[in-house]
Parts: C-alpha cells; structure tokens; sequence
C-alpha cells in the first residue's frame, strides 16, 4: 500500500490526468470542482439525497440537501 496524498500532490496527479483531455482546461478544474459536479449531477437525476449523501462523504443529508438541492 502507497503512502497517502497531500492536497498539493492529489490536485498535481488530478491535473496531470486531465490535462490532454481534448475540450476539457485543465487550468479551470480541481478535485473538489469534480466531486460537487458528482453530486450536482446525481441530484439533477433524482438520486436520493441519502445515497448522494453517503457518495459524497457527508455523515447526513442536511449540507447534501442544502448544497445540492435547488
């Protein structure tokens, strides 16, 4: 097993993944702009607020319910 990740090493290795995909700038994503589009999509289709919760890593649904329900 690896050693664990700072946030400066995990948004480098994020990056570097992202940086040839053809239409996408890497400069304009972060790991955390692609965790909340997760959940904003799951939530757009519908998905229970307590699965999207337990995806995201919320212990309970009211920030899931305040963040991604409009």
């Amino acid at each position: 097993m690896g050693k664990l990740l700072d946030a400066t090493n995990v948004r480098r290795a994020f990056h570097q993944a992202i940086k040839d995909a053809e239409g996408i700038n890497a400069d304009e994503w972060t790991p955390r702009e692609l965790w909340h589009s997760f959940g904003s999509l799951l939530s757009d289709r519908g998905v229970p607020l307590e699965e999207i919760s337990r995806l995201v890593g919320h212990s309970g649904t009211a920030v899931t319910e305040e963040v991604y329900r409009k």
